[in-house]
């Protein structure tokens, strides 16, 4: 096993052999600029994330408290209005504990009406004729269903690959497919 780790190292070394030094400082260049576009890019979003929340200060905080404090709910200046409208920002629980407890809630309360449900069954491999079966009993029985057929996208990626490396047909225009490359950078 120690001479093939060796033989794949001399392999990809070789691969450097026509790299000259002017070609090789043009690259670390090249990789150089594309690190400091990142940071340029992570830093422009966090300003533009920073901006937003101030933003909302002003629109949800400081604005509404002004114009209450001098008792105005509408003001129109040129052409310009702001008005104060109340707004409602609620969600469900991330928990699943408490997301039933909040549809227990609901129902309590005789709102089960906004309650949605999705019932969902998965099949497997080899059991296309199963699943096409279970939904005609179901629409039999008046009930209206929706069906979902997928490949996983990665494994689409990993066909469209192999089919293309063993030669084998794949219809590139049919799935969108794009063969290309991509230089990927890691660290800082």
């Amino acid at each position: 096993m120690n001479d093939e780790v060796w033989s794949a190292i001399e392999a990809d070394a070789s691969a450097f052999d026509n790299l000259t030094t002017e070609a090789g400082s043009e690259l670390s260049d090249l990789i150089r600029k594309c690190s400091e576009l990142d940071k340029v890019v992570n830093s422009a979003e966090e300003d533009l994330k920073r901006l937003k929340k101030e933003r909302d200060s002003y629109l949800y905080d400081f604005i509404p408290a002004k114009m209450q404090e001098v008792g105005m709910d509408k003001v129109e200046v040129d052409g310009n209005t702001i008005s104060l409208k109340t707004y409602v920002n609620a969600t469900l629980p991330k928990d699943p504990l408490q997301k039933d407890v909040a549809f227990a809630h609901l129902r309590d309360i005789g709102c089960e009406d906004f309650i949605k449900n999705e019932v969902k069954v998965s099949f497997g491999l080899k059991e296309d004729n199963m699943a096409k079966s279970i939904q005609a009993d179901l629409e039999e029985k008046g009930l209206e269903t929706t069906a979902r057929t997928w490949v996983e996208p990665m494994t689409l990626k990993k066909l469209v690959k192999e089919r293309m490396e063993n030669n084998q047909e794949i219809d590139l225009e049919i799935f969108n497919a794009h063969i290309g490359t991509v230089a990927k950078i890691k660290g800082a």
